[in-house]
C-alpha cells in the first residue's frame, strides 16, 4: 500500500476519482455524472491532481473498477486509464467493483450487489472488508432466489443497489450512501491487491454476464 495512488470508478451513476498516499486519503472527487463520465473523468484528474500537487509521472500506481457496472462506463474508465498509464508510464491494477463495494464495509463476513435486470443481482460475499479476504459467495450473476438460498442462515454486512432486490434476514444492510463505489476504496483495493499480486499487464472489463444471458431460479 505505498506511494500515491489514483483510483477511478465509472461503473455506477455516480463517478469519482481520489489521490492516496500510504493509504491516507488525499483527496476524493464524487461526480454526479451520470451518463457523461466521458466529459467529467478526465477534467477532475487533471484537478486532484492540481490541488494536490501531484504529477502524474510521480503516482505509484492507477487503480479502476473493472465491473460489473455500466457498460459504458466501463469502457470509458478503462480506456481512460489505459491512456493515462501510457502518457505518464504508471502501472496499472484493475479491482472488481463488488470488492470495491464490500471493502467500505465494517466487521466481519460483507456482501455487495449491484443491481443488474429485474429481480437478479450481481453478487458476491467475503470473509471480510480487506481486499485479499476469500470469497464466501463467488462473484457472479444471481436469481434473487438462488441467492437468498446461498445465504441462508449466514449473516453479513451488506450494501449495494441491488438492495431492493433480494430480501433476506441475513443482510444487515449499511447506509444507502455506501450503495455507489467509491474511487477511494478503488485506489485502496488496487493497491493491496497490487502489493500481493503485483500489477495488470493489461485490464479487461468484468461483466460476470454473458450478454443475452439471464439467470433463471434452480
Amino acid at each position: 500500500m505505498s506511494g500515491i495512488w489514483l483510483g477511478i470508478d465509472t461503473t455506477s451513476s455516480t463517478g469519482g476519482v481520489a489521490l492516496l498516499d500510504n493509504g491516507r486519503l488525499l483527496s476524493e472527487f464524487v461526480l454526479p455524472v451520470a451518463g457523461f463520465h466521458s466529459e467529467k473523468i478526465l477534467p477532475a484528474v487533471e484537478r486532484i491532481l492540481e490541488q494536490s500537487g501531484v504529477h502524474g509521472r510521480e503516482l505509484s500506481g492507477i487503480g479502476v473498477s473493472l465491473g460489473p457496472g455500466s457498460y459504458t462506463g466501463l469502457r470509458i474508465g478503462l480506456s481512460t486509464v489505459l491512456g493515462l498509464s501510457a502518457g505518464w508510464e504508471v502501472p496499472v491494477k484493475g479491482v472488481s467493483t463488488l470488492r470495491v463495494l464490500a471493502a467500505s464495509l465494517a466487521g466481519g463476513p460483507v456482501f455487495a450487489c449491484i443491481r443488474a435486470r429485474e429481480a437478479e443481482v450481481f453478487a458476491g460475499a467475503f470473509s471480510s472488508p480487506d481486499p485479499l479476504s476469500e470469497e464466501i459467495i463467488p462473484q457472479s450473476l444471481y436469481s434473487a432466489e438462488v441467492l437468498e438460498k446461498n445465504i441462508s442462515d449466514r449473516v453479513f454486512a451488506a450494501a449495494g443497489s441491488g438492495r431492493s432486490e433480494v430480501s433476506c434476514p441475513g443482510l444487515v444492510w449499511a447506509n444507502p450512501l455506501l450503495d455507489n463505489p467509491r474511487s477511494s476504496f478503488v485506489a485502496l483495493c488496487a493497491s493491496s491487491l497490487a502489493d500481493r499480486y503485483g500489477f495488470d499487464s493489461e485490464i479487461e472489463p468484468l461483466y460476470l454476464r454473458e450478454f443475452n444471458q439471464r439467470i433463471v431460479p434452480r
